[in-house]
């Protein structure tokens, strides 16, 4: 990682107030039948520049506990559960392992089809996975969300992310090896890249991944939100970087390969809220006469998997976009 970039970002992340009343755990929906199990931890120790995780919280068993007890799975319909830290649900530094041994027994063999951890490449071991497999039995649907951001290391010394390429297909392997799937993030908007040059380095992202990745994985395409305390927030405010447009994330996703359509998933369209400090995420610039159009439609994306009815949605969007996308 740049080390001015990352002392500087180190420093916004100080200014972050935590809401009065923030549970230290807490089940939120996303959409559909996707609900999310979120820590409320220390904070991610990585120091990406379009992310603000970080807070104060010390998770233990002792003051996690009691809390997790008051959530009653059972009362969800849920198909797919998100297991997140504020950064990493494998990081010990987050979540200590006799905590993240007490959590997947709370979430094991509840009927729950799916279940999806967030976390850094670094944090898995072959321990953890063998204890994850223990736990939640052979059975359990079991998938991990991993940062990659860009296959173009230029892309991601601009995001502040160093990442071994060499040891992130190795750990994939490792994953497979135990029947665990993953789902691979990447971002649309990359600072100081023109349009076009961002949708081209998520076109080739995507090509890495699966060219290179075990078959089954799955990717998750993010257009970035601007947070504040954020070194692209900072970018933002001298006139550096300013936000995509919503309808750049359409072009993208209208000119992925149909090989493709049913291996990602989409995130952060926007309409979620950040759980911490609702009110102040900038999403992708969308108008008032286009946004409902546009938000139905991501629902409808992320909902149905199925590469003909993506195809169809994409197709009937795009035809059909507003006068509002300025090139």
């Amino acid at each position: 990682m740049n080390e001015y970039l990352t002392h500087e970002i180190w420093k916004m992340r100080k200014n972050i107030e935590i809401l009065p009343g923030t549970l230290l755990v807490s089940l939120n929906k996303v959409a559909n039948k996707n609900y999310q199990l979120l820590f409320a931890s220390c904070g991610c120790e990585n120091a990406c520049t379009f992310c603000n995780y970080g807070f104060d919280y010390h998770l233990t068993l002792e003051n996690v506990m009691p809390e997790l007890a008051k959530i009653h799975l059972e009362d969800y319909d849920i198909n797919d559960l998100e297991l997140e830290a504020n950064g990493s649900f494998l990081a010990e530094r987050e979540i200590p392992y006799d905590l993240f041994i007490e959590v997947l027994k709370f979430v094991s063999h509840r009927g729950i089809p799916s279940i999806t951890m967030e976390t850094h490449y670094t944090t898995i071991t072959e321990k953890k996975l063998q204890d994850i497999r223990e736990i939640l039995g052979d059975e359990q649907v079991v998938s991990f969300e991993l940062g990659f951001e860009s296959a173009d290391e230029d892309v991601r010394a601009i995001y502040n992310k160093d990442i071994d390429i060499k040891r992130y297909i190795e750990v994939s392997k490792m994953c497979e090896k135990y029947g665990i799937g993953l789902y691979v993030n990447i971002l649309l908007g990359a600072p100081f890249l023109s349009r076009e040059e961002q949708i081209r380095d998520c076109l080739n992202s995507l090509d890495f991944v699966y060219e290179n990745l075990p078959k089954g994985t799955n990717t998750v395409l993010f257009p970035i939100n601007i947070k504040q305390n954020t070194m692209v927030k900072h970018w933002q405010d001298i006139g550096m970087y300013d936000q995509i447009s919503s309808w750049e994330f359409v072009e993208l996703l209208s000119r992925i390969p149909e090989k493709y359509l049913d291996k990602l998933t989409i995130a952060w369209w926007g309409e979620r809220e950040n759980t911490f400090s609702p009110g102040i995420m900038q999403f992708p610039k969308t108008y008032e006469k286009c946004r409902n159009r546009l938000l139905e439609f991501y629902r409808k994306f992320y909902c149905n998997w199925d590469v003909r009815y993506r195809k169809q949605i994409l197709e009937e969007v795009w035809k059909s976009r507003c006068e509002c996308d300025k090139k």
